[in-house]
């Protein structure tokens, strides 16, 4: 597995490199500053050892060869700092010259996907009608063997779903390599041009309303379009939720991104709100979420399951949203307190939205393994989001459209293929602690901006309690 952290974004920095150059650039640095320290303090010695000496011969003889000494030894560090500067310089000029590349490269690529699912679209709409008729009839026959399968032969169907999940199971490794994880996230975002080009709606047009222009058209109008679909059919439809407190207990401050990551709840709770109080001030808090728990496309009991997902994707107030802000409200955080948040998976994703809504005073933001690259977080909340290269679920929610967090990436089977216990091993919750005990050991300055940011809020509080929450779906 690799330990090898690649840091971008995050207060308008375009630089992208990994925590080891951005690290050696800042030791650079300090030798600069060192080195002109020694220049300065023997420029300090030079010019008082004259009135030191006393003035016989043998003695200015000796002062003469000190201070022809102390000059070149200056020079020299002179020269060395000079050097150092120019590397530090270069190494970092490098992180922006790649992230600036990187950058050019991710809009021309969905630029061009955009484009081809555009014409593709087109080019299916135009052949549809043409071989509509056919179509038909395929469609037909395929339905009426499909049935007679089930009547006569119902072990048929099972035995083809068994084919596909062994087909499945032996190539899994395809779903988490980084090339194919890329191919998805370009994917998601060229739908809704798929869909705008088998309209007919000509190119520049399917430009315009796409992310790159007005913003029209994107993930959430399809995800959207995908949701109005299927709850025709009974399935991804949203319920009301209720949400109780089930276990309350003295906790201590959270010590930095590895503490956070561990404090997410993975049980029948999946809220965890920490309190920080202090005698004479204000309450302040922090919010820790859950991933799904559910993946059945028929809503059940559980508001973390695929139809919040689905709601959440599209925009619309998902349940496991409406059951963080009834835990929030039963809390006691109001508008003007002081909130960090941090959550996993969809815990991730309900996050960014609390962030993005406005409705709270989101001092951090901290996300794990999160499909949130289309949420509009506000530039100023200070936002760490954690990503696996080799992770498919942040790519199910798109390119980073608007929002700048100090994006965080790691390949974590880059030594070698993927265990198959998992669907995507990748995204597993232990892979995400791990990478965050990376993060914490990490010496880079915007994540230990970052981090000092997220422990102000509970600097100073004399007590801290945890209230785990449980919410329901209600019929």
């Amino acid at each position: 597995m690799s330990d090898d952290l690649v840091v971008g974004g995050g207060g308008g920095s375009i630089a992208v490199a990994t925590v080891t150059l951005f690290d050696q650039a800042q030791r650079l640095e300090r030798l600069e500053r060192n080195l002109e320290e020694c220049v300065r303090t023997l420029g300090a010695m030079d010019a008082g050892a004259a009135s030191r000496l006393p003035g016989t011969a043998v003695c200015r003889s000796a002062l003469e060869q000190a201070e022809r000494g102390i000059d070149d030894a200056r020079a020299l560090l002179g020269l060395a700092a000079v050097r150092s500067g120019h590397l530090a310089a270069g190494l970092q000029l490098s992180a922006t010259v790649y992230g600036a590349g990187e950058s050019a490269l991710a809009a021309l690529g969905e630029r061009l996907a955009g484009d081809l699912a555009a014409g593709l679209g087109l080019l299916a709409a135009r052949l549809g009608l043409v071989f509509a008729p056919g179509l038909l009839v395929v469609g037909s026959r395929a339905a009426l063997a499909y049935a007679v399968a089930m009547t006569v032969a119902p072990g048929t169907t099972r035995r083809g779903a068994d084919a596909a999940e062994r087909w499945l199971a032996a190539n899994r490794s395809i779903l988490s390599d980084p090339r194919f994880v890329r191919f998805a996230r370009l994917s998601i975002v060229s739908v809704d041009d798929l869909a705008a080009g088998a309209a007919g709606l000509p190119l520049p047009v399917v430009r315009m309303l796409g992310d790159g222009g007005l913003g029209i058209l994107g993930v959430d109008t399809t995800v959207g379009a995908v949701a109005a679909g299927a709850s025709v059919l009974g399935a991804l439809r949203e319920t009301p939720v209720r949400t109780v407190p089930v276990f309350t207990a003295s906790a201590t401050h959270a010590g930095g991104f590895a503490d956070r990551a561990a404090r997410v709840p993975s049980g029948s709770a999946q809220v965890r709100i920490d309190r920080y109080s202090a005698r004479g001030k204000p309450d302040r808090f922090e919010v820790y979420l859950g991933g799904t728990a559910d993946f059945s496309p028929m809503s059940g009991k559980e508001p973390w399951d695929l139809t919040s997902n689905v709601s959440a994707l599209s925009g619309r107030p998902s349940a496991a949203y409406r059951a963080v802000a009834d835990a929030l409200d039963q809390a006691g955080v109001e508008a003007q307190s002081p909130l960090i948040v941090t959550g996993y998976s969809q815990g991730g994703l309900v996050a960014a939205q609390l962030a993005a809504s406005g409705d709270y005073d989101v001092r951090g933001l901290y996300t794990l393994g999160a499909p949130s690259g289309q949420v509009d977080v506000p530039r100023d909340v200070p936002w760490v989001a954690v990503e696996h290269t080799d992770d498919l679920v942040p790519a199910l929610g798109g390119t980073w459209a608007t929002a700048d967090p100090v994006l965080v990436r790691r390949e974590v089977f880059s030594d070698g293929p993927p265990p198959n216990e998992l669907v995507v091993p990748a995204h597993a919750a232990e892979q995400y602690r791990t990478t965050a005990e990376l993060i914490d050991a990490a010496n880079e300055s915007r994540l230990r901006e970052a981090r000092a940011e997220f422990g102000a809020v509970g600097r100073g509080a004399e007590r801290v309690e945890s209230t785990w929450y449980r919410a329901s779906r209600v019929s």
